[in-house]
């Protein structure tokens, strides 16, 4: 489902994410639901590269420095050696950087156990400092929106008096502005909108299977890849930047790194550099919402809602101590890392011909199912007028 969503051009994570809550009530086990989701993460975030590589449109915002090198490889007949090397790329800084959160994460919940008030304050503080100054150029719009957001926060109930708080008599909202229809106004719907009115540039051959030269391109600049992961697990674990951020800063250390080679006409190393920050993004993105409930990126902010739907409160002290949730994290990314690799790598050629179905086609299926997927709260009329907000 995850390669599906990503293949889909302008989709992506949080996409995929929220079409999910559509049936989540499926799985019989909210630890299965976790695995599905984490999984979905994983793969999506490799498929993105996919539709940047072959059609010149990136799968979601993260994968656009790709685009870059990988598009103009693809025109040149070198579709499979840009895709495995970013394939590899990818899963192996996926593999690394999920490895060191996923399977620490229990012990790192022991740290977060002496934050008290002015320590959660001070990282509080400094999660907005990264909105405001890092992921805008203009920090007094970033600054007025960060606003609207603290005052969105409040709309519920008040915790002190226990009475509704800026819900303006709607009964609707005493339970606070749900996330989904939120999340998917901002960010899903838009996205699918743009890729519309984008459509889809050119068909690209498949060319001559190149897989190994793309995966021994990997391995001949292997610093530069790992550079890149660094890169990605770093802003990764900085709160609300996501993941344009790291993959455009580590494509901008490959470009630094090679002053002598030109790029932007088809060179592997831009590829290799800004594939190795995606998958390792998503892998620490969940340390700053698992362990203090403030998202790591978009995609994390509708994990919240869908754990929260499975009365799992991320950054909750509760949930510190739940070993099978923390289990689900780690086989739900690992695995989903892995499967989608390997299918990728073995079924380039079938990807490619999915990747190339117009996107007209899929658009009203995506727009649907979203909607119907955030109006499952209560079902009734507010659901649609929250999402149309």
């Amino acid at each position: 489902y995850g390669l599906v969503v990503g293949i889909i051009p302008a989709a992506g994570a949080t996409t995929g994410l929220v079409a999910v809550f559509g049936f989540l009530h499926l799985f019989s086990d909210p630890y299965l639901a976790v695995i599905f989701c984490m999984a979905v993460v994983a793969a999506s975030t490799t498929g993105d590269s996919i539709t940047g590589i072959m059609l010149g449109i990136p799968g979601a915002n993260s994968a656009a420095a790709t685009v870059v090198d990988g598009f103009p490889l693809a025109q040149q007949g070198k579709a499979s050696y840009a895709l495995s090397a970013a394939i590899t790329t990818s899963t192996i800084n996926g593999l690394l950087w999920g490895s060191l959160v996923f399977f620490f994460l229990p012990y790192y919940t022991k740290l977060v156990m002496y934050f008290g008030i002015p320590e959660l304050w001070a990282f509080t503080v400094f999660a907005f400092a990264c909105v405001v100054f890092i992921s805008s150029n203009n920090w007094v719009q970033s600054l007025i929106a960060l606003s609207i957001g603290v005052f969105l926060g409040m709309v519920g109930t008040d915790p002190n008096t226990a009475g509704a708080r800026y819900t303006g008599g709607w009964f609707y909202l005493e339970d606070g502005i749900q996330l989904m229809p939120l999340v998917a106004g901002l960010f899903a719907i838009p996205e699918l909108i743009a890729g519309l009115k984008r459509g889809q540039t050119s068909w690209i051959q498949f060319g001559v299977n190149q897989r190994p030269d793309g995966i021994r391109a990997v391995w001949q600049n292997k610093w530069l890849a790992l550079r890149g992961g660094f890169i990605g697990a770093f802003v990764g674990m900085l709160p609300a930047l996501g993941g344009a951020v790291a993959d455009w800063i580590a494509y901008g250390q490959a470009v630094a790194t090679n002053p002598n080679e030109k790029f932007g006409n088809g060179n592997i190393k831009g590829v290799i550099g800004a594939e190795g920050a995606n998958n390792a993004q998503k892998a620490t993105s969940m340390l700053p919402t698992v362990l203090f409930g403030i998202p790591g990126a978009s995609f994390a902010a509708v994990l919240m809602g869908l754990f929260s739907y499975l009365n799992f409160e991320l950054g909750s002290i509760d949930l510190f101590y739940d070993e099978k949730f923390f289990s689900s994290l780690t086989y739900g990314f690992m695995y989903g890392s892995i499967i989608v690799a390997l299918i990728c790598l073995w079924g380039m050629g079938l990807i490619h011909s999915i990747a190339h179905i117009p996107y007209r086609y899929y658009f009203p299926f995506l727009v649907a199912f979203i909607v119907w997927s955030c109006v499952q709260y209560t079902g009734g009329w507010e659901d649609y007028v929250m999402l149309a907000l």
